[in-house]
């Protein structure tokens, strides 16, 4: 194996380790916005909650007043029927009476499906003000942990970074060049060559580059132009 070729497994092997930490440095940062944004959801549904009990409270002190406009014109209309001169302002009465208890009764049945509204939402609050610590704890808990994680993944890659950078150098000018293009874009600047294909595109190539390959020169790929070399 040529001096160039060992250079070139060397320096993508610590690419590999940068582009490692790299990845994992953007799993770490997708689940710190995840476990962030569940905190924000966790208090956004207890807000949302109390929103609605407030409002569902106001709707039965709403329908209370209701109620007591409804209840106050009965028993008016009930104090005056002694004092009624005719049939007709008998009927007229009736009818008013009649459709009174029909609103008082479905006020009063709104403001008992508000309350148990209210009990059942206020149930699901007490829940979740119980668990709400523990469960926020265990969130900041494991964001920290994240944190830490990531410093420890970004110098990581930096310090793999700085290494590739240093041992870069040891290429000649031309294939150093080169090399850096490819690792920049493909990620990959050298890759096997197995049975005669490129294991960077999967290209089969010709036969005279396979020729150079195993005579350990610095010889590219005429499909994707990544450098090849024989395991073996």
């Amino acid at each position: 194996m040529s001096p160039e070729i060992f250079t070139m497994l060397e320096l993508q092997s610590i690419w590999d380790k940068v582009l490692a930490a790299k990845n994992e440095i953007a799993r770490s940062r997708h689940a710190i916005d995840f476990w962030r944004n569940e905190m924000k959801a966790m208090e956004a549904k207890m807000a949302d909650l109390r929103s609605r009990v407030n409002q569902l409270k106001s709707n039965i002190k709403q329908k209370e007043l209701e109620l007591h406009d409804v209840e106050s014109r009965i028993q008016f209309l009930d104090s005056k029927k002694n004092s009624l001169k005719s049939q007709r302002e008998f009927d007229s009465m009736t009818t008013e009476l009649e459709s009174l208890n029909k609103k008082k009764d479905e006020i009063e049945s709104n403001m008992l499906q508000y309350m148990e509204d209210v009990d059942a939402i206020e149930g699901e609050l007490d829940v979740l003000q119980q668990e709400m610590p523990k469960r926020l704890n265990q969130i900041e808990n494991d964001v920290e942990q994240l944190q830490h994680k990531l410093e420890s993944l970004q110098k990581e890659a930096e310090d793999n970074a700085a290494q590739f950078n240093t041992h870069i150098v040891k290429l000649p000018l031309d294939i150093r060049a080169k090399f850096a293009k490819l690792i920049e874009t493909k990620g990959n600047g050298i890759v096997p060559l197995e049975n005669g294909t490129c294991m960077g595109c999967h290209f089969q190539v010709p036969v005279y580059v396979r020729d150079e390959v195993a005579k350990s020169k610095a010889v590219t790929c005429t499909n994707c132009g990544r450098f090849l070399y024989f395991k073996n």
